[in-house]
C-alpha cells in the first residue's frame, strides 16, 4: 500500500485539523508514492523504536508524540534527535504523527482510555464540533468530527478510592497520584498526556478529573477549591496509543503490523 494512501486513510479516521494550533502532525518523513508493506505503531520515537524499526524491516513508523516538533537548525549525528533522523532517512523509514488530533477525534485516544476502564455509563464530548473537510487524496468531502476533554456519567455514584482502584486495574498501573477526599462521584472529565489545561473549563460539569502532568500549584489549587484530581501519568494515559492504532490501521492495511510499547519515562526510587 502507498504511503499516500494510508495518509488518506488516517486523515479520514482522525482528521489533522482537529490538532491543536501548536501541533505538528501528519506525515513529518518519507516519499508520499513509497510502498509501505511493515508499520511499527508507538508512543514516542526513541533511539530505540528507530534500531527496531531497521531491524523488522519497518518502513512507516506512527507515532503519537511528533518528533519533529520545533523549528530544526541543523541535522547532524552530534545530538540524539538528530541521529535518529539521518539513520530513518538512511534507512528510507517514513514517519507519520498523530497526537491531539487522535486525542480529540471520535474514537480517539480519549474515547478509547474510557473504553479500557470499562464503566457503565455514557460519554459526553465537551466542546464538541462538526465541520466538512476535503480530502484531497481521495478527493472527496468528509465529515469531521470531535471535542476535547470526554466527560463520562456514571450509572451509579462510586467513591474515588473505588474510581482509583479499577483505573490501576484496568490500565495496568502501579500507582496514580490523586488529590481530594475520598467521596461519591458520577461525573469524570478525562484528557489524556497533559491535559491541565483543559480542567478549569470544565470544573463545574464534573466531580473529578483524570489526566497527566499535573503540577503542583495546579493540584494545590484544586485541592483548596474541594476538587478532586487523579494524575495518571503522561506515558501512562497515552501508552494504549499503539493498541488503539492497529484497531484503527488493520481495518485498511493487510501488511505486518508491529506494536511498541516501551517503557516509562520516570522510575520510582
Amino acid at each position: 500500500m502507498r504511503l499516500k494512501d494510508i495518509a488518506g486513510e488516517l486523515q479520514t479516521i482522525y482528521n489533522p485539523k482537529l490538532a491543536e494550533d501548536w501541533d505538528n502532525v501528519g506525515l513529518l518523513v518519507g516519499n508520499e508514492n513509497t510502498d509501505i508493506n511493515t508499520i511499527l505503531l508507538c508512543l514516542d520515537i526513541t533511539e530505540e523504536v528507530v534500531d527496531r524499526a531497521v531491524k523488522e524491516n519497518a518502513d512507516l513508523i506512527i507515532s503519537h508524540h511528533p518528533f519533529i516538533f520545533s523549528g530544526l537548525k541543523k541535522i547532524t549525528s552530534e545530538t540524539v534527535h538528530g541521529r535518529k533522523i539521518l539513520k530513518l532517512i538512511e534507512n528510507k523509514i517514513a514517519v507519520y504523527s498523530g497526537h491531539t488530533n487522535v486525542d480529540f477525534g471520535i474514537n480517539g485516544l480519549n474515547d478509547y482510555i474510557f473504553y479500557k476502564l470499562d464503566l457503565n455509563g455514557k460519554v459526553e464530548i465537551y466542546n464538541e464540533f462538526e465541520y466538512e473537510d476535503y480530502n484531497f487524496i481521495k478527493h472527496r468531502n468528509e465529515h469531521v468530527k470531535g471535542g476535547t476533554v470526554r466527560i463520562k456519567i456514571l450509572d451509579h455514584e462510586i467513591e474515588l478510592t473505588n474510581l482509583i482502584r479499577i483505573i490501576k486495574e484496568k490500565l495496568g498501573l502501579d500507582f496514580v497520584r490523586y488529590v481530594g477526599e475520598n467521596r461519591k462521584i458520577r461525573r469524570i472529565g478525562l484528557v489524556t498526556g497533559g491535559g491541565s489545561s483543559f480542567m478549569h473549563s470544565v470544573k463545574k460539569n464534573i466531580d473529578v478529573f483524570l489526566t497527566g502532568d499535573l503540577r503542583y500549584h495546579e493540584a494545590l489549587d484544586v485541592l483548596e477549591e474541594g476538587g478532586m484530581l487523579i494524575d495518571i501519568g503522561h506515558y501512562e494515559s497515552e501508552y494504549l496509543f499503539a493498541e488503539l492504532m492497529e484497531l484503527q490501521v488493520s481495518q485498511f492495511f493487510k501488511g505486518k503490523i508491529i506494536k511498541h510499547f516501551g517503557e516509562p519515562v520516570f522510575k520510582l526510587g
